[in-house]
């Protein structure tokens, strides 16, 4: 019941400063976004928290290019596989049938405002199970579904009118660019040209926090390991305690240097917004 999960008066807790995109993702994912050519601005890393987090199949409204240019370097690994297909194709099946076997990624490109029957099973992942495994329905023929397969779906249509059942299945994730967005944009590059030096030190922060986050975790698993592993009184144990005290020290250096670095994003952020009028100009012409 949501009574039970509530506070008093039925009321939900919620920090002060939410922000969903810090929930949905780290400032480790967004930097390794932005490496795939995923544009800085707000609104595209708000869009990548969709596409990365969604349950339904992200259909890309993308009439600039950008979004496909992300995925395109987001799937790249040899690993995934990446094929590209259009609708209309003579192999399409093919690869999306070897793709659903194998859990490769497929990225249908440069759809109209209608989508072929035979994808709707896929789309709609409408899977059948028998046993341990996963089936799915492709034309007159079942595959095997692997879960590792992934689907984008993409038009270059600024304003596409997809019937009902479209939208209902997928997750639409328009990237066209927004005034603000492409100002932030332009700041970004303005920053990069004007002083590249904060543009350095940025990045080495971000990759330094990320460091930080997996030291930390590192020293927390050790200390859960060390407890677990101990027998008889922990108070007695002196090489335990010993441990424990070395690793609180090394947790007190790592979150001052945190606490350090934060600070110095955070004015860079105050230098980087001297530039906004810059950006503001150049994003109205």
């Amino acid at each position: 019941k949501i009574s039970n999960g509530t506070g008093e008066g039925y009321t939900f807790p919620l920090s002060q400063n939410m922000d969903v995109v810090a929930s949905l993702t780290t400032n480790a994912d967004v930097a390794q976004w932005n490496a795939d050519s995923l544009p800085a601005d707000v609104v595209s890393t708000e869009n990548g928290c969709i596409v990365c987090n969604s349950n339904r199949w992200p259909l890309i409204i993308d009439p600039q290019l950008q979004g496909i240019s992300w995925i395109k370097q987001k799937e790249s690994a040899p690993e995934r596989n990446l094929k590209i297909v259009r609708l209309g194709q003579h192999d399409l099946i093919q690869k999306l049938e070897i793709a659903l076997e194998n859990g490769y990624t497929i990225l249908i490109e440069n759809l109209g405002e209608s989508i072929d029957a035979v994808l709707m099973p896929v789309i709609q992942r409408s899977t059948i199970a028998r046993g341990n495994k996963q089936f799915i329905k492709l034309g007159d023929k079942e595959c095997d579904f692997n879960p590792k397969f992934r689907l984008y779906l993409h038009t270059k249509l600024s304003n596409p009118h997809y019937p009902p059942e479209i939208q209902a299945e997928t997750t639409l994730v328009n990237f066209t660019v927004t005034m603000m967005g492409l100002e932030d944009q332009l700041l970004n590059l303005v920053v990069e040209k004007e002083r590249p030096d904060l543009a350095s030190l940025s990045n080495s922060l971000v990759q330094q926090q990320n460091e930080f986050t997996i030291q930390m975790n590192q020293l927390e698993d050790d200390i859960l390991h060390k407890l677990a592993a101990a027998e008889g009184d922990i108070t007695e144990n002196v090489e335990l305690i010993e441990g424990l005290e070395k690793t609180k020290e090394t947790c007190d250096i790592i979150q001052q240097k945190s606490e350090l670095a934060k600070k110095t994003q955070r004015d860079i952020l105050v230098t980087s917004e001297k530039y906004r009028s810059v950006a503001n100009r150049s994003a109205l012409l």
